[in-house]
């Protein structure tokens, strides 16, 4: 009965948003990395925007499944994140957001997204509420997350060319500038989760 309310509920809201944007797996490409650096026309904060971002990831979802790629790529059960970029954790956190549907997905990132929202309910219910009255918030941690993505990467790159060079005092230094910025990016994120989950316990009460 309680599953059947909430599809029920979904159903119904979705028929009030405007339909996702139909379009060509190369523009799907440039809005979804546009969207990642926080730029472009998938404003999550309009419902243009969110339709736009909807259509790009069936179009992107669609043209990666025909190449046999599954995307977006998620963390494995012992949580590796070594595959994982800033564009799959920026789409991660607008479909926890509820700005993209579990159907916008191919499989079998559809099943996991599924399996996602029924696990953790709880949180992406509170998430998904808190985010009506705070997109901008949503919008922030997405970028917060997007960053520490990028700059985990820069040093994982910087970390193997040292390996294959060499280790001279200048690289130590590059490394642990690069560490720092790192360290940086970790806690803007976690500032930026701190102020969605003030609004997510706001509307357990």
């Amino acid at each position: 009965m309680q599953r059947g309310f909430v599809l029920a509920l979904a159903a119904t809201l979705s028929a009030c948003a405007p339909a996702p944007v139909r379009m060509p797996a190369a523009q799907a490409a440039e809005v979804l990395n546009l969207f990642a650096a926080g730029r472009g026309p998938a404003d999550i904060c309009s419902a243009d925007g969110r339709a736009t971002l909807r259509g790009a990831v069936r179009a992107y979802g669609r043209e990666m499944q025909e190449a046999g790629v599954a995307w977006p790529a998620i963390p494995g059960a012992a949580g590796e994140t070594q595959n994982v970029t800033a564009l799959d954790v920026s789409v991660m956190v607008a479909f926890a957001a509820g700005f993209v549907e579990t159907g916008d997905f191919q499989h079998p990132a559809r099943r996991f997204m599924t399996g996602l929202t029924f696990a953790q309910w709880p949180e992406i219910q509170s998430m998904r509420m808190a985010a009506r009255e705070a997109c901008e918030d949503v919008a922030a941690l997405q970028q917060a997350a997007a960053r520490v993505v990028i700059e985990q990467t820069r040093l994982a790159d910087m970390v193997r060319s040292a390996e294959r060079n060499n280790h001279g005092v200048e690289t130590v230094n590059r490394l642990r500038r690069q560490s720092a910025m790192l360290d940086r990016a970790r806690a803007h994120m976690e500032e930026q989760a701190a102020i969605l989950q003030v609004q997510m316990d706001a509307q357990r009460l």
